[in-house]
């Protein structure tokens, strides 16, 4: 059906804040080991707080430390970093206030775990980033979907969208299922450095054009490491 190679690897320890570019990955039944692990709150309620609500958060970056030399892994709390670049822990005293001051934020910010029953990673292709992009007029950035997992293959532009669920598809030696498309929300309109700018244009014509998606979720049971290099394949299901 496909084959490709994987490009480039990202996680986003903190929902709705930058995330950082990978060598390598574990994923497995709870998806990408240190990917989406806490969120932005609002001060005693259940109220959350992304990009399409608050899109300085993205001007923000959370990442794991090197641990053991090895870029790739995941031990303890991630960093933050503010725009100015200055570090933050995630348990810091002081770094609610100073990310509700810097999100513009009223009501305050708590950083909670997030409560999921199970994980998927999201795969974009750089073809359909292309072709966006040529619809457009103008150069697309990739990370505006926040992908997981970018990939090169020799698919057509959107293709990947229509593909059965449940579809087999190998990242590496690893066999993962296609489960669904992702139906895109508002946030890749938004500038995906936090500079609090939105192209409407841009969403406009995911809703439109690509009947609002845009990328495939994966799952896999087992545990399963994938680097950059690795090939993708896919196969037809069987009749």
């Amino acid at each position: 059906m496909f084959a490709g190679e994987i490009k480039q690897l990202w996680r986003y320890p903190i929902k709705g804040l930058r995330g950082e570019s990978l060598r390598s990955a574990v994923i497995d039944f709870d998806g990408m080991a240190g990917d989406r692990i806490l969120e932005l709150k609002e001060p005693g309620g259940d109220k959350s707080l992304w990009g399409g609500s608050h899109p300085k958060m993205m001007a923000w970056e959370a990442a794991w430390p090197a641990q053991c030399g090895c870029a790739d892994a995941v031990a303890g709390d991630p960093v933050l970093y503010e725009p100015s670049g200055a570090a933050w822990a995630a348990d810091d005293a002081g770094l609610p206030a100073r990310l509700a001051e810097s999100i513009d934020a009223e009501k305050g910010v708590e950083l909670r775990k997030v409560d999921r029953e199970y994980g998927r990673v999201l795969v974009v292709f750089e073809a359909s980033v292309r072709r966006l992009g040529e619809e457009l007029g103008r150069e697309v950035e990739t990370l505006r979907f926040r992908p997981n997992v970018i990939v090169d293959a020799d698919l057509e532009p959107y293709a990947e969208v229509d593909l059965p669920p449940g579809t087999p598809i190998r990242l590496g030696g690893h066999e993962f299922t296609l489960q669904k498309p992702c139906e895109r929300c508002v946030l890749p309109s938004w500038d995906p450095n936090g500079a609090n700018v939105r192209d409407k244009d841009l969403h406009r014509h995911i809703v439109k054009e690509l009947g609002n998606h845009f990328g495939i979720y994966l799952r896999i049971a087992e545990k399963a490491t994938v680097a950059v290099g690795d090939a993708i394949t896919a196969q037809p299901l069987p009749r």
